[in-house]
């Protein structure tokens, strides 16, 4: 109970964020791409890293602001670290570069020639939210299909059935649905006065008994700049893909769904697409407010919403090779 009276706004520790004012052209990207809305205009129209709502900086270490940036004005040192409670940081902290040859010490740069063109796409991929109003050809979407229905699942089951929405009155929908659900929870959990109250400790305790990763602090950042963004939540995307699983599906129909949509997303990155997961109106989809827009949608029994991908044209170059936390590994 000590840990879960620790669910909510728990010590973080995060990465310093610097802005090279000397090579920033106030280009915005970082501003309009950074999926916590952790950057807003200064006075003087660069861009300067902030926090809200009990968060010091509104940050999970991504690198996309590093990515995307033109004139490479944006550092990040350090990694993000949840320090306490129920989704205490399990991570090592090593922020380092993709290191795929071992014990081979050069850098990355000097390595990629020597790789397979599939890591070399994977090392590159970032989460795409700038796209083109260039709409994506139901070819070029087939082919994104196509690759995902070949991915393995638990007894060959494919428990899978996938939406493609290209209707942005539909999209818009479906934001619409979802933050009237998200938008009470975020305002509910980000507190102005950034002091963790006991009555919400107490609150956010009992709710991660039953919601086990969902009250997780980091959701929260990306349900403020959608509504930042004015419910925007699929970074106008022209397209969006969404996969749904069969609830009785063999063993472990999410990780199908899961290892089905890698594939797609993979190969929508080597076709020169652009894609970024969406998991937040996922939840909100199953509320009984939202039983209209599932009929539409067709997600009826025994369909259930499991994730979603943005998939569009990227505006400028957002794939980039960046430093990445590790992960523990252990070799018995």
């Amino acid at each position: 109970m000590e840990e879960l009276g620790k669910s909510y706004l728990p010590r973080m520790r995060f990465p310093k964020r610097a802005v090279d004012k000397e090579k920033c052209a106030k280009c915005g990207r970082c501003m309009e791409a950074c999926p916590t809305g952790g950057f807003v205009a200064g006075p003087d129209g660069f861009p300067v890293p902030v926090g809200y709502g009990g968060f010091e900086a509104a940050c999970i270490n991504c690198w996309n602001c590093v990515a995307m940036c033109p004139a490479g004005a944006i550092s990040l040192d350090g990694a993000f670290s949840i320090e306490e409670g129920p989704y205490k940081n399990r991570l090592t902290g090593n922020m380092s570069y993709p290191a795929p040859l071992l014990g081979d010490g050069r850098p990355y740069a000097e390595l990629e020639p020597e790789l397979t063109e599939v890591e070399r796409v994977i090392y590159k991929r970032r989460s795409n939210r700038i796209y083109k109003k260039k709409p994506v050809s139901r070819e070029l979407l087939h082919r994104v299909i196509e690759a995902g229905r070949f991915a393995p699942s638990a007894g060959n089951n494919q428990p899978v059935k996938v939406l493609v929405i290209t209707d942005q009155s539909l999209i818009s929908e479906i934001e619409e649905g979802a933050m009237k659900v998200l938008k009470l929870f975020k305002n509910l959990y980000l507190e102005k006065s950034g002091r963790r109250k006991a009555w919400k400790s107490g609150l956010f305790a009992a709710l991660t008994l039953f919601m086990t990763g969902k009250t997780d602090p980091r959701p929260f950042t990306a349900m403020e700049k959608a509504d930042q963004d004015k419910g925007v939540i699929y970074w106008r995307a022209p397209a969006v893909i969404m996969l749904l699983k069969n609830t009785r599906g063999i063993a472990n129909p999410d990780l199908d769904c899961g290892i089905c949509a890698q594939n797609m997303v993979l190969a929508a990155h080597s076709l020169g697409l652009g894609t970024c997961y969406i998991g937040l109106p996922m939840e909100p989809l199953g509320y009984p407010q939202n039983a209209k827009l599932r009929r539409k949608l067709g997600i009826v029994p025994p369909w259930q919403a499991v994730t979603s991908i943005a998939v569009g044209w990227p505006k400028g170059k957002i794939d980039a090779v960046v430093k990445r936390d590790s992960f523990p590994v252990e070799w018995k």
